[in-house]
């Protein structure tokens, strides 16, 4: 199962990035971008790569090792010279030896492990994008909204400046109006930072200038989770999850490392066929010799002990980090269904609030016009009301990116979300 999900996601992966280099959206291109330039994508795919030459290390124990020595000596004695000349080659193949062939099991997971550190490159690099763009668009939409902000609070403190030079207001409601004002200023600038900050994550992610970002279309539907109920979500998890999955190859392979270190005590066998092949002065000679040696290791000053209980640990040890990720998987799944509904539900509570704050403004502002509100009111209002909108705009964004999270823990997540999630950016 392991071998197709990650077969089937790494061509997914490959489709994906055919059938967007045409005509790629803004969040594909950067995507397409981090693929080549990524440091931490390609520092991923290296590692997983050097991971395939374990296995031909590993079975280089079981091949036999081939060697050819010549030789061309002269010997002068005397008057006398004497010439020799020979050839050796040597076949050494061991017959039996468990190490080796724990060994040799040992590296066979090799390539499941190989696949799975690629599919878990793949799924951060589409998790980083992602995360990397919400952030921008909340750092963008925190930005508009303070901008909003500070020009709303700057014509009220003009309009309370001009009612004050003719007597209809008091010095307070300036004083008031002035540092509200000036915290709405200090909000621009942070705004404005958190934008730059966000940029530039997008560019030590792609290694180039970031793009304009595209906002989130007004109708994008945040959607809840299907009918499964959380076990089944929890059992979906366990499956696919690509984590839980490297624990476990990794606890398997070092359960077959332990039992190499274990069986070190036990006896070789081993076969040797030589062939020499020389000459010398008015003598040729040819020789073939084949030996079976037995090897029985009796005491190496107790390191055999020692390295079985060093791996036996640490076999313990991958058991025990596999059986944590399993209940890491099973609670955090858990509580991305309970996240997930509550959401959705409170962007809904959010949009709701949005519309509730512009009418609580739009009567303190009447209120205010005839002498019944001061200032203060109006001003209290309009900081309520945008921070509604951010607080809108921000739960939007939250809830794509428990989406994605979901999906990563699930072990669904591939190349496919990032179009999607492009269709419904404005163009």
């Amino acid at each position: 199962m392991t071998s197709r999900f990650v077969k089937k996601a790494l061509v997914t992966s490959l489709a994906t990035l055919i059938a967007t280099s045409a005509q790629a959206g803004v969040l594909a291109d950067i995507y397409q971008q981090a693929l080549k330039n990524d440091a931490t994508y390609q520092a991923s795919r290296a590692e997983a790569a050097a991971g395939d030459a374990g296995l031909a290390i590993a079975l280089s124990n079981l091949y036999p090792d081939i060697t050819l020595n010549g030789s061309s000596t002269s010997t002068h004695v005397g008057e006398s010279t004497t010439e020799s000349k020979g050839a050796t080659l040597s076949i050494d193949q061991t017959l039996f030896s468990m190490p080796a062939w724990y060994g040799y099991k040992a590296a066979d997971t090799l390539p499941a492990i190989t696949s799975l550190k690629l599919a878990a490159a793949d799924q951060s690099l589409i998790t980083r994008t992602v995360n990397s763009y919400i952030g921008a668009l909340k750092a963008k939409s925190a930005l508009e909204v303070a901008e909003a902000q500070e020009r709303a609070v700057k014509r009220r403190l003009d309009q309370v400046n001009a009612q004050f030079d003719v007597g209809l207001t008091a010095i307070t409601d300036v004083l008031e109006a002035q540092a509200t004002y000036d915290s709405a200023r200090v909000g621009l600038i942070n705004a404005q930072s958190a934008v730059r900050n966000s940029l530039e994550a997008l560019e030590k992610l792609t290694g180039n200038t970031a793009p304009e970002i595209k906002d989130l279309k007004a109708n994008y539907p945040i959607t809840t989770l299907d009918s499964k109920s959380a076990s089944e979500w929890i059992d979906k998890a366990l499956s696919g999850n690509v984590a839980l999955q490297l624990k476990k190859q990794a606890e398997i392979s070092a359960g077959y490392e332990a039992s190499a270190y274990a069986s070190a005590h036990l006896p070789t066998l081993s076969l040797n066929h030589s062939m020499l092949s020389g000459e010398k002065t008015y003598e040729a000679r040819g020789d073939q010799t084949t030996t079976i040696r037995l090897s029985m290791p009796i005491f190496s000053g107790f390191e055999t002990t020692a390295k079985a209980d060093k791996y036996a640990n640490l076999h313990e040890q991958a058991l025990f980090n596999y059986e944590g990720e399993v209940r890491t998987v099973r609670s955090d799944t858990a509580a991305l269904v309970r996240d997930l509904e509550s959401s959705a539900k409170a962007v809904d509570a959010q949009a709701v609030s949005v519309q509730s704050r512009e009418k609580a403004l739009e009567a303190t502002s009447q209120g205010f016009e005839v002498g019944t509100r001061n200032v203060v009111d109006v001003l209290n209002a309009e900081s309520a009301l945008y921070a509604a909108k951010k607080d809108y705009a921000s739960a939007r964004l939250d809830h794509i990116a428990l989406v994605m999270k979901m999906k990563l823990t699930v072990g669904t997540l591939s190349p496919s979300e990032i179009e999607e999630l492009d269709d419904w950016l404005e163009s």
